[in-house]
């Protein structure tokens, strides 16, 4: 069995999903070879990490207990209670995560950001150098300055990006295989925003246009800010990432575990 730790940054709707992805998924895993061991979550203000890095891991009940606490809109620090993590918030959150960082070539650790934030990529930046291993459900990182993406993407076996596209589909092996093989790629046709598809769907069957993106928002179709979809910001971060900087579309939490494993 191998046992590979990882570190969830971003507990929203997507991080959520994961961490239910791979508590359910146990079995699975487990005929694979693998075991997930979580030892760390943060969001943008706290962080919940194991007391030992390299001897323990998260059970699951308290995985579920992270996503109930973060379903209900509560902070992580409300966790310290249970007496079974250490909470950092505040600058100590970014200085923490580096020193788990600092572990990642004697773990093998995976980053992996579930958040919505560009402001990410320097701590990826720095764990990438540091020997662990990064994988992306967050385009940002991919859409920053040329000088910082150049420095993320350097070294292409310690990052995969797969989940940020297509939903979960391997699109980004697929045509480097493609290429790879010497064929052209002359056309790629695709929607580039399911949510503004399904927004515009809703609308022209005369729903109300407030009533349809807040539904959805609910369903998880949106950005955490809609404004990203609808003033076409996300499409714009798609257009700008790999294989030319393209991306096409979302994920979902499950897809992820496909990145780790």
């Amino acid at each position: 069995m191998k046992n590979l730790p990882v570190f969830l940054m971003g507990s929203g709707g997507v991080g959520r999903q994961l961490l239910q992805h791979i508590v359910s998924c146990r079995s699975l895993h487990a005929k694979q070879g693998v075991h997930l061991l979580v030892v760390g979550v943060c969001d943008s203000k706290s962080l919940v990490v194991v007391a030992d890095v390299l001897t323990s891991e998260f059970d699951d009940s308290f995985l579920l207990e992270v996503c109930r606490v973060k379903s209900n809109g509560s902070s992580l620090q409300t966790l310290a209670i249970s007496g079974e993590c250490q909470v950092f918030s505040g600058p100590e959150v970014i200085r923490k995560v580096i020193d788990i960082g600092l572990l990642g070539k004697s773990t093998g650790l995976a980053f992996v950001d579930c958040s919505a934030s560009a402001e990410t990529i320097g701590v990826l930046n720095q764990v990438v150098d540091f020997g662990c291993c990064v994988v992306l459900a967050n385009k940002k990182p991919l859409t920053v300055p040329m000088e910082d993406y150049d420095k993320l993407v350097s070294q292409p076996r310690r990052l995969r990006h797969e989940s940020t596209v297509g939903a979960g589909l391997p699109v980004i092996a697929s045509l480097n295989r493609i290429i790879s093989s010497g064929d052209p790629v002359y056309r790629i046709i695709g929607s580039l925003s399911g949510t503004l598809g399904y927004v515009m769907s809703e609308v022209e069957d005369g729903k109300p246009f407030s009533q349809v993106v807040n539904a959805a928002k609910s369903l998880g179709y949106t950005e955490p800010d809609p404004r990203d979809d609808l003033g076409g910001m996300d499409v714009a971060r798609k257009k700008s990432s790999d294989l030319g900087r393209i991306i096409f579309a979302d994920c979902d939490g499950k897809h992820i575990l496909s990145n780790l494993i």
